[in-house]
């Protein structure tokens, strides 16, 4: 009789057991999916901040030579609302136009 009972309460703890084991599974498998997620989003984060440095540095070569170039057109054909918009944003112009160079 106690070998019966024993079997009985070793059955439902064997189930239970099972039970809990499939939770952690999944639970696992949605540890795994999320991470998964993640380094998918930190890949797409990495590709922006490239894009963003390649943007910034393209801008702080380029920049001044455009912004040197828009002023120096602006004076030539006397472009009063370019060189406002220039001064706005602390770019400086000088009112004479630059020597023309010099024939050797």
């Amino acid at each position: 009789m106690l070998c019966l009972i024993l079997s009985i309460v070793f059955y439902f703890k064997s189930a239970n057991v099972q039970a809990l084991s499939a939770d952690l599974q999944k639970q696992q498998q949605e540890v795994q999916t999320q991470q998964q997620s993640l380094q998918v989003e930190q890949q797409k984060f990495q590709n922006q901040q490239q894009q963003i440095n390649a943007g910034a540095q393209l801008a702080q070569q380029v920049g001044p030579a455009v912004l040197n170039d828009l002023g120096l057109l602006a004076r030539d054909n006397k472009n009063e609302k370019i060189k406002k918009l220039l001064e706005k944003y602390g770019v400086t112009l000088s009112d004479k136009p630059a020597d023309a160079p010099k024939a050797p």
